[in-house]
């Protein structure tokens, strides 16, 4: 699979991702939350094939689901990390996300870099062709993520 990279920094909260004004089972209201407390108007802006890089710590806080809701409606299907919190990792997992975490990865992208995905096989290769390894997950894990949402139904919420 290949993405662009949508790059934000460490310590990004739920709060920031989706903070808790945009809470609603209004699908255009959910999809304007995402990323407002870091980047007004960032669901204006994401393409087809966008996926969001960040660094250490993102998702902590708040365990709220909205968050990957929202990444879900507008397309991003994968989530690449120095680390993520375990409310946002799971939430990604039972959305159909990839959540992968890489060492060190804003090292290397920047916004708008072109990567190469292969979350079952464990690993990314990079604009300049450098690979970086990952740990790749349980195959009833990755049965989850594929089927769009832990229900099997991608529809479902």
């Amino acid at each position: 699979m290949e993405y662009r990279a949508r790059v934000f920094g460490d310590d990004i909260t739920l709060d920031e991702i989706h903070p808790g004004s945009y809470f609603s089972l209004d699908t255009d209201t959910l999809i304007k939350g995402l990323m407002e407390g870091v980047q007004p108007g960032f669901y204006k802006t994401v393409e087809d094939g966008d996926m969001i890089v960040a660094g250490r710590y993102f998702g902590m806080g708040s365990g709220r689901e909205s968050g990957a809701w929202a990444m879900k409606l507008v397309g991003i299907e994968c989530v690449i990390a120095e680390s993520l919190s375990r409310y946002m990792f799971r939430n990604c997992v039972n959305n159909g996300i990839w959540p992968l975490e890489v060492k060190d990865i804003l090292y290397y992208v920047d916004e708008g870099d072109i990567i190469e995905v292969y979350p079952e096989e464990g690993f990314l290769v990079l604009n300049d062709g450098k690979d970086l390894r990952f740990d790749t997950y349980p195959q009833w894990m990755v049965k989850i993520i594929k089927s769009g949402s832990q229900s099997g139904d991608p529809n479902v919420r």
